[in-house]
């Protein structure tokens, strides 16, 4: 067999295309992906610039920046600035870059690509610094985001607002800081970078509050259990979650974190600080994850009564403006709170939370504090000038339907949006229904009577429906019509009604799941769609 000769010329020819592969696959794997902005520091002359990149390669944490757009050519920018590549432990295919812009100058917009000649560089992409004046200041703020895509849709309309910056309270990609789930970040990612672009064509920075889905374990945790949270946000130098920003002459905010990776009590010191050195400024913002005025959960939660016990009077002390809170999925702006009372110089709640995730109902009147709320998708907008703070809360659909102050010349139509909107579920009061109980023999619950009172606790002609169910099958229930029980604003009627297991027989109570659910459908005048009311009296089996 006669042995295969290669030439030395096409030997190093081979070689040669193998190097340049190996360089052109490092590359790949070193593209800037993901590019955010966020404020390690003064909002008004230093940006943070946070990136991501594939792969086990690592390329190199460097930013061109210039005021004037030169297409993305890294040797034609003025300036450029190096920083750091970080890892999540675990993580061996994902690099992050972290730099920070330092003496930019005022509300001036900057040109950057970021990455490395050498490495690849994300596309040019533009960005603003904050104004350090008293000019008005807007932005964008909710949470409770979530990878659907309503996601998507809701940042577009946030982004047509043309904010300054956004501010997202928690739970943006549920994640639960778990790597496995490294595939949500991305999708949020995606939708953030290309969706959150105003009309000008800036990108827009954001502050972050953590919340229980950023964390491994949810409550009572530390920094290590919300990797990504702390991993590809670069906010506090020394890596807390909660610290304070000024925006301008007139805002601070204050971003608190609700027992994920600090406890209430260990910032109530470090709240107070902060208060104190900014008691003259005029607005003084917070966000948090866990509302201390909850429109979904009940008041008494454990970590909403944290927080008004530890955080509250400290809001009432300095005059807190508005406390923007999220976590129930809902929709509610509260009356002026202070000492747990409303008040005419109290502090506004603003929230809950809704800002792409699913809706869950809310307390329509038996929560004191509520001046408005709903079962809606929505974030804020927020303008905060010399003169006044106007609040806006804008829909799935890009609608405005609520204003505050309530004396603004488009509130009135925002009301009207408002009325007008189907699906609103809110919760049923107890004062609307008397269940006096089920009956049932030793361990066993065989179904029986029992007299359900009704009333029509609104000023509306109202329908009432009635199911039961157990282990999410439908039970009949003997003696309620099939067509739901009329009454007019303020009749009630007695009904005696039999509950019969679908299964017909005898279910033992530690493997049975009874639940009733009583339905009022209330007209509302002028044609405008019905609001739905729901409770789920529980279930008591009688010896």
């Amino acid at each position: 067999m006669r042995a295969l000769l290669i030439h030395p010329i096409f030997t190093g020819l081979v070689t040669l295309a193998v190097l340049a592969a190996t360089c052109l696959a490092e590359k790949v794997t070193a593209d800037p992906i993901h590019v955010v902005f966020t404020y390690m520091d003064d909002p008004s002359t230093t940006l943070t610039v946070n990136w991501q990149s594939k792969g086990s390669t690592a390329g190199e944490a460097v930013v061109y920046y210039d005021t004037e757009s030169k297409n993305g050519d890294p040797g034609a920018y003025a300036h450029r600035a190096k920083g750091q590549v970080l890892q999540i432990p675990g993580l061996a295919d994902r690099h992050i870059y972290r730099v920070t812009l330092k003496d930019l100058t005022p509300g001036t917009d900057y040109y950057l690509v970021s990455g490395s000649a050498a490495s690849g560089v994300s596309p040019e992409l533009k960005v603003r610094t904050i104004r350090d004046d008293e000019s008005t200041l807007r932005f964008v703020n909710g949470g409770d985001n979530g990878t659907s895509e309503d996601a998507r849709i809701m940042f577009g309309h946030a982004a047509r607002q043309n904010p300054d910056f956004a501010v997202i309270g928690g739970d943006m990609a549920y994640a639960d800081g778990r790597l496995e789930n490294l595939h949500l970040w991305d999708t949020w990612f995606k939708y953030y970078t290309e969706e959150m672009v105003t009309g000008d064509g800036r990108s827009i920075p954001m502050v972050l509050a953590i919340g229980n889905h950023e964390v491994r374990g949810n409550y009572g945790k530390t920094r290590e259990e919300a990797p990504f949270f702390f991993g590809f946000f670069g906010q506090d130098p020394d890596e807390k979650s909660y610290f304070t920003r000024k925006f301008g002459k007139n805002l601070v905010l204050i971003i608190l974190d609700t027992n994920h990776a600090a406890s209430h009590e260990s910032q109530v010191d470090w709240l107070r600080e902060q208060l104190e050195a900014h008691k003259d400024v005029k607005y003084k913002v917070a966000t948090y994850h866990i509302p201390l005025y909850p429109s979904h959960r009940e008041f008494g939660h454990r970590f909403s009564e944290t927080g008004r016990k530890l955080w509250g009077p400290l809001f009432d002390e300095y005059g807190l403006t508005v406390g923007f809170e999220n976590h129930d999925h809902s929709f509610k702006r509260t009356h002026l709170i202070k000492g747990n009372e409303v008040a005419q110089e109290g502090t506004l709640y603003l929230g809950d939370g809704c800002w792409g995730v699913s809706v869950r109902r809310v307390h329509f009147s038996r929560q004191w504090y509520l001046r408005v709320s709903g079962t809606i998708q929505h974030f804020w907008s927020v303008e905060m000038g010399p003169e006044k703070a106007v609040y806006r809360a804008i829909d799935r659909d890009g609608r405005v339907f609520d204003v505050y102050p309530e004396t603004e010349p488009e509130a009135e139509e925002a009301r009207a949006v408002f009325a007008a909107m189907g699906g609103q579920q809110y919760y049923l009061s107890n004062t609307a229904y008397v269940i006096e109980g089920y009956s049932g023999v030793g361990d066993t619950w065989k179904g029986g009577e029992t007299r359900i009172t009704l009333r029509n606790i609104s000023d509306q002609p109202a329908r009432f429906t009635l199911t039961m169910m157990e282990n999410n099958t439908t039970h009949r229930a003997e003696g309620f019509p099939k067509e739901p029980v009329a009454l007019h604003p303020g009749e009630e009627k007695t009904l005696t009604v039999g509950f019969h297991p679908a299964a017909q027989r005898e279910l033992p109570r530690d493997e049975a799941e009874f639940r009733i659910v009583l339905e009022m459908d209330v007209d509302q005048p002028g044609g405008l769609p019905p609001v739905k009311f729901i409770a789920y009296p529980p279930v008591r089996i009688r010896e």
